[in-house]
């Protein structure tokens, strides 16, 4: 019984990296947005978050993340979200902690990101059947995360790491892995880090006021749904 149980859960788990890299093909960018420090304390900025959100929407962004925050009004607010933008694959960025973890719990996500590996965290996320995808930095982590069942890595900080990261993984990851480049990006680097070996791009601070610029504006017009 526990051996089907085990086996389920695995399946769900390679099943949720299945979906998010089908729908990362078709479109292979994730915005990122983090909210502020006071984002709880001042309504006017859920209002403002709200609009920002429709606005990526309507311009064709189909993947956006949400900086985890501890206010215990996080979950409510990712709730809101997800009713209101059904057409959005919403996830969680920054999940470091198991209090972040246990948030994530609470809320029925595609997906969440991490911006290390934590063997403990990793483990915990397919125990409880949630896709928490890892950041990683070095080879180890890389190899630990595939012997853990993980398809889609995000190579954090890609930025500093750069392409030359790539070429000394090529012989653990090959056409095994999708990978997701985030940290310090910028929109004029879209199509060289995607002609360059990464799958997907994730872009956040890198962005004025969070929202999508001209070159986004234009590179979006071929991944149109």
């Amino acid at each position: 019984m526990q051996n089907t149980l085990n086996k389920k859960l695995e399946n769900s788990f390679i099943g949720k990296q299945k979906a998010l890299i089908e729908s990362l093909n078709k479109q292979p960018l994730i915005i990122v947005i983090r909210l502020d420090n006071d984002f709880f304390d001042i309504p006017e900025k859920k209002k403002l978050l709200f609009a920002n959100l429709r606005h990526l929407s309507e311009y064709g962004i189909r993947h956006i993340e949400i900086g985890w925050d501890s206010n215990i009004k996080w979950v409510q607010l990712i709730s809101e979200i997800q009713s209101n933008f059904a057409e959005i694959h919403i996830g969680a960025a920054s999940i470091t902690c198991a209090k972040a973890f246990n948030s994530i719990l609470k809320s029925d996500l595609q997906y969440s990101m991490s911006p290390f590996f934590d063997k403990d965290l990793q483990q915990k996320a397919k125990k409880y059947n949630q896709l928490l995808i890892p950041g990683i930095s070095n080879t180890q982590d890389l190899k630990e995360a595939i012997e853990m069942g993980y398809t889609i890595i995000k190579i954090f900080p890609a930025s500093k790491l750069g392409i030359g990261f790539l070429n000394n993984i090529k012989e653990l990851y090959r056409e095994n892995l999708f990978l997701i480049g985030a940290g310090g990006l910028q929109s004029k680097d879209l199509n060289k880090l995607l002609t360059n070996g990464y799958n997907a791009i994730a872009l956040g601070r890198g962005l004025i006021d969070q929202r999508i610029d001209q070159i986004i504006y234009s590179w979006l017009k071929k991944y149109r749904q």
